[in-house]
């Protein structure tokens, strides 16, 4: 047989080479995508969930859910919280166990913003919530900048979740998956809660109509404060997963993750709970997909990103599952 002879066999399995790669490739960031696009979509849903009770754009979320990393960060690495319930409880339930601490320390401060910052302009200029919520967002980033240490240098986020390789081919690590399922799973006991409880079921009375909510019973005041409640502790599992997702947290990420979250909101359609979700795993998936595939695609991805959203304003502007809503004169 002349060396020629396996030419083909050679070009042959070259190409089939080069195709496992691309399809490698193309998991893998489609894998990558899903994890942003779960960081995006959960503080979308807070964005959603107080603009429909309270027609109010909360554009401090995003650095209310950085603040959650910083909290988890100071409960691990300061004061040694993690530690100690690693002593008495197995890793996964003291992890959880930290992540709900630091949730529930962020929906406690969202009530607070909500008292501070929203509530006084109740009646008044729709101007005036929306500068506040942007004061309150530049007021708790720098002040996570001053008091917390070196706040202002990148921290190195604890590794909570586990790193290891679930399948080499495509490079999925178990922490993919658990960012995932966990947003799964969170969405799903939303979806519950929001449709099959009183409590939830008042909540999307007060958004629908208000007056008609008051008129039947539904105390609208405790209503509002229990979805800032809820909206704050899925901040902070947002802010987990974001700070997991990139392994280092800035006390200035607030500003973009919250943009980027606000986008999704918009996207999706603003007020709409699943439209949020959609909406972030939209611009993860442009984010990540120019990245990826074209030259150079990492400086201009957030551009054409906010293309893509600039485009839904022009044409769509109620978003992918938003309703167009005709007000009468």
């Amino acid at each position: 047989m002349l060396a020629g002879d396996n030419a083909p066999n050679v070009v042959a399995s070259q190409q089939g080479f080069k195709e496992a790669i691309g399809m490698s490739l193309l998991l893998s960031q489609t894998i990558n995508a899903i994890m942003l696009g779960c960081t995006y979509s959960l503080v979308a849903i807070g964005f959603s969930l107080f603009f429909g009770v309270m027609d109010v754009v909360v554009f401090c979320a995003g650095d209310v859910a950085i603040f959650a990393a910083f909290c988890i960060t100071a409960l691990v690495s300061i004061a040694g919280l993690y530690a100690a319930l690693n002593g008495v409880l197995p890793q996964f339930l003291s992890t959880v166990m930290i992540v709900i601490i630091g949730a529930s320390l962020t929906g406690i401060l969202m009530l607070a913003m909500y008292r501070l910052v929203i509530k006084p302009f109740e009646g008044k200029s729709a101007l005036m919530p929306l500068l506040s919520t942007i004061a309150a967002g530049v007021a708790l980033r720098e002040l996570i900048g001053i008091f917390y240490p070196q706040g202002r240098n990148p921290q190195t986020f604890p590794q909570l979740l586990p790193s290891g390789v679930l399948a080499d081919y495509a490079l999925i690590s178990w922490r993919n998956v658990i960012i995932i399922v966990a947003t799964l799973v969170l969405v799903a006991l939303l979806y519950l809660f929001v449709n099959k409880t009183k409590t939830g079921l008042s909540i999307q009375a007060v958004s629908q109509n208000k007056e008609a909510a008051i008129m039947v019973g539904i105390n609208w005041q405790q209503i509002v404060a229990i979805t800032f409640l809820i909206g704050g502790f899925i901040l902070g599992i947002g802010g987990f997963l974001v700070a997991s997702y990139y392994d280092v947290v800035r006390f200035d990420m607030g500003a973009m993750y919250g943009l980027k979250g606000f986008c999704a909101a918009v996207v999706g359609g603003l007020g709409n709970v699943y439209g949020a979700i959609v909406g972030g795993m939209l611009i993860a998936f442009v984010e990540v997909f120019v990245s990826a595939f074209i030259p150079g695609g990492t400086a201009y991805a957030s551009v054409v990103a906010f293309l893509m959203v600039v485009i839904f304003i022009l044409f769509r502007p109620e978003g992918v599952i938003g309703e167009k809503t005709i007000e009468k004169v």
